[in-house]
């Protein structure tokens, strides 16, 4: 019976290892993750930081918008001391074609 526990830790290890691998091609796509941020690498040299998404066919390539404030966060700690946490906000600069690879530019609103 203490073998079950070990066996199950490692399962939920290796499928959480599979599901994080950026240079997989999931079903239903022709294009990983990692192939992606390549290409959008290339046409935003002058982003650090990119995040992508998948939706109908569809890779929407995020950027951090610098000195852009988007989301706050306000908690307490058990002391009653306040934090208040703030991000940058990510908007749609890239939507990448998973068919075909094309890349499209998104101009700002």
């Amino acid at each position: 019976m203490k073998t079950f526990p070990l066996i199950l830790g490692l399962v939920a290890v290796a499928s959480i290892g599979l599901a994080d691998d950026q240079d997989t091609v999931l079903p239903g796509r022709t294009m990983s993750e990692h192939q992606v941020v390549d290409l959008a690498s290339r046409q935003l040299s002058q982003v650090s930081e990119m995040r992508c998404e998948f939706k109908d066919g569809v890779w929407n390539v995020l950027a951090v918008q610098k000195g852009v404030w988007g989301v706050s966060s306000i908690t307490t700690n058990s002391d009653g001391k306040v934090f208040v946490t703030s991000t940058n906000a990510t908007r749609v600069v890239l939507r990448v074609r998973d068919a075909d690879g094309k890349v499209e530019a998104v101009t700002p609103p």
